[in-house]
């Protein structure tokens, strides 16, 4: 039971999950630079596309994407960092910049994984903060207009 906690056992499943998913990738006909590139660019604007979606979409669709958003961050917390950073890796190692480095160099910063992994968890806590806000505001004012 204890095992599921330790810290290799869930870096290990991440490392597992990783490699199947570019094996899956290496089997189609698409070079893994592009597959690198589009994981890439959907990991970058994802946050920024689902704060649309929680700002202007129907608000049930924005509880469905509250929690996408809340499975991918207990998968980070519990997986000891993200694997889809850790795959973006594994397909272009050469040109590897990880979508928290930006944030990092403009806050000045040292780029490693230490400031990596507490970086992208200060920035999803302050996504959290802005967000779960804006859906509750939301409902409020739903139910505001109905009364």
């Amino acid at each position: 039971m204890y095992k599921y906690f330790e810290e290799s056992y869930r870096k290990d499943c991440r490392k597992q999950l990783v490699n199947y998913i570019y094996n899956k990738l290496k089997k189609t006909k698409c070079p893994t630079k592009i597959w690198a590139f589009i994981i890439k660019a959907c990991h970058f604007t994802f946050p920024y596309l689902t704060f649309i979606v929680f700002l202007l979409c129907p608000i049930w669709i924005g509880i469905i994407f509250l929690f996408i958003v809340l499975f991918f961050l207990l998968m980070y917390i519990y997986l000891k960092g993200c694997f889809i950073s850790h795959l973006e890796y594994k397909l272009n190692k050469k040109n590897f910049i990880n979508i928290i480095d930006p944030y990092l160099v403009f806050m000045d910063y040292p780029i490693n994984n230490d400031t990596r992994y507490i970086g992208t968890f200060i920035i999803a806590l302050s996504y959290f903060c802005t967000i779960i806000p804006i859906l509750y505001i939301r409902l409020k004012w739903i139910n505001f207009i109905k009364n």
